[in-house]
C-alpha cells in the first residue's frame, strides 16, 4: 500500500476522503451482506470436510519462508487463496522495504486472482499515526506481473490510475485515497469506517484495501501489522464488496489471519469465494 495523506469526516449522506488536493466521494450503494456461492461450492465455514490444499513453491523471507496456497472443496472449487509464513520468517527480516512475487498454484485459475505479492514494510508508511508501524501488505493482484510493470503512475498513466470506476465496480463504502497512485499497483481505496480511522490513538492491527487501475479492481490487499502476527491472535471477517466486477472469475468475500501452533505458521488468506 502506498503512503498517502488523508483526513476523514462523515455526513449523513456519505463519507468523504479529503486531502489538500481534493476529495473522493464514497459509493453509497448498499452492501450485499450475503453473496451466494456458485452452485455446488461450499464456503470454508460450511464445508464439513477438510479441503485439499495445494501449495506454491516457498521463497525465503527473513529466517524462514513464505509460500502461496489454494484450498479446494470436495468439488475442487477454490475456497480460499493466501500465504503461509513460517514463524522463523518474523526474525531476520530486512531493514528496508521488500517485495516478493509469489505465483499461485494453477488450481486457483478459476479465481480472479493472478498472483500474490507480499510487501514487508519495516518502517510502515504515511500516514504514520495509522500505518507507521512495521507491517505486511499482502496484495492479491488481478493483473499479471507484465501488466503491473506497465503501470508507471506518472504523466498520462495517472489518468488510468485515477480513472473513476463505474458505480457498480466500487466496493460499498470505499473511497479513493488522493495521491495514492503507485507504480506497478494503481490507486488505493480505503474504508473510512475501518477501525484504524476511529478515535485515538490510531494505529492498526489489520485492515483491507482495494486497488484500482483503469476503472477496474487491480488488487485486493489484506494488511496486517507485525505485532498482530507476533501476538498469534486469529481474525476472520467479511469486507465490503462491489455489485459487479470488470474481470470475470471467482472473488473473495472474507479474509482471515491465523496462527497454527502445531506447524508454527501464520496464514493470511482471502476466503469464501463466490461467482458474481
Amino acid at each position: 500500500m502506498r503512503p498517502f495523506q488523508i483526513l476523514l469526516y462523515s455526513t449523513s449522506a456519505a463519507l468523504v476522503l479529503l486531502s489538500a488536493t481534493g476529495y473522493s466521494q464514497v459509493s453509497d450503494m448498499a452492501l450485499d451482506s450475503n453473496p451466494q456461492p456458485i452452485a455446488g461450492m461450499a464456503s470454508a465455514s460450511e464445508d464439513n470436510t477438510d479441503p485439499s490444499v495445494i501449495e506454491g513453491e516457498p521463497q525465503t523471507l527473513g529466517n524462514g519462508t513464505v509460500r502461496t496456497y489454494v484450498a479446494l472443496d470436495s468439488q475442487n472449487h477454490p475456497q480460499e487463496v493466501g500465504v503461509t509464513i513460517t514463524a522463523a520468517a518474523l526474525a531476520g527480516l530486512p531493514q528496508e522495504g521488500t517485495e516478493l512475487i509469489l505465483p499461485l498454484p494453477f488450481q486457483a485459475e478459476s479465481t480472479a486472482i493472478d498472483h500474490i505479492a507480499i510487501d514487508w514494510r519495516p518502517h510502515g508508511h504515511p500516514p504514520e499515526p495509522i500505518y507507521g508501524d512495521a507491517h505486511f501488505d499482502i496484495h492479491a493482484y488481478t493483473l499479471t506481473p507484465a501488466e503491473r510493470e506497465a503501470i508507471t503512475a506518472q504523466g498520462a498513466d495517472l489518468e488510468k490510475a485515477y480513472k473513476t470506476p463505474a458505480p457498480e465496480y466500487i466496493p460499498a463504502g470505499y473511497v479513493m485515497a488522493p495521491d495514492s497512485a503507485e507504480p506497478r499497483m494503481g490507486a488505493h481505496w480505503a474504508d473510512p469506517t475501518a477501525a484504524e480511522f476511529q478515535g485515538h490513538p490510531h494505529g492498526f492491527d489489520h485492515t483491507l484495501i482495494y486497488g484500482f487501475y483503469e476503472g477496474a479492481i487491480a488488487f485486493i490487499e489484506p494488511m496486517v501489522s507485525f505485532d498482530f502476527l507476533r501476538s498469534q491472535q486469529d481474525f476472520e471477517g467479511a469486507f465490503a464488496l462491489p455489485q459487479n466486477y470488470a474481470k470475470p472469475g471467482l472473488y473473495p468475500t472474507r479474509y482471515r489471519i491465523a496462527y497454527n501452533e502445531a506447524d508454527q505458521t501464520y496464514t493470511v488468506a482471502l476466503t469464501d469465494f463466490w461467482q458474481p
